[in-house]
């Protein structure tokens, strides 16, 4: 580790989805198989392969120049695939050994087959429970409706405006 140089840190992770149903295998998932070229196994795409990717790539840079011009740090988690329930706290915990300058997610995309990307932004994910209580008992249209909101009505109208037309948050301080 140099402090001359720059820190990048690669995050990745190891778990996968479950790999069922297996009757829909041809082969065993967790056992890695070659087939015109291409390895078929569970989390050979998501996330292995990306990971694999930097490794190997770091390796040939040593092979061939020497040396890394940046320093790398690498965090690979178990629970990307069931909501990372413990990294904000690992994170926490651990902020001075994961300082870096910058952060590569090895887990995107590509663009097509055979055509290399550079992602440099994903969306992120937000999550939220609500609570609507409405009338606890049937209440008749003729006599009720239109006096007591409905709550499918409700929970309906606070979806629609959570984006406008085009697809843009509306909460406030979301930007």
């Amino acid at each position: 580790e140099s402090d001359d140089c720059p820190t990048v840190l690669v995050y990745g992770h190891y778990d996968v989805q479950p790999p069922d149903p297996l009757d829909e295998w041809i082969t065993p998932p967790f056992e890695p198989e070659v087939r015109d070229g291409k390895i078929f196994a569970r989390g050979a795409t998501d996330d292995k392969g990306q990971l694999f990717t930097h490794l190997k790539s770091i390796a040939a840079w040593i092979s061939s120049v020497g040396h890394l011009p940046v320093n790398i740090k690498f965090l690979v988690e178990g629970e990307e695939e069931v909501g990372s329930d413990n990294l904000e706290r690992f994170l926490h915990d651990n902020r001075q050994r994961l300082a870096a300058d910058v952060a590569v997610i090895s887990d995107t995309s590509q663009y097509g087959n055979g055509i290399p990307a550079i992602t440099y932004g994903l969306r992120g994910i937000i999550a939220a429970e609500l609570t609507l209580t409405g009338p606890s008992r049937d209440l008749h249209s003729g006599i009720y409706g239109g006096s007591i909101a409905n709550p499918v009505n409700a929970i309906a109208a606070l979806c629609g405006s959570l984006v406008d037309a085009s697809g843009r948050v509306q909460i406030p301080g979301f930007y």
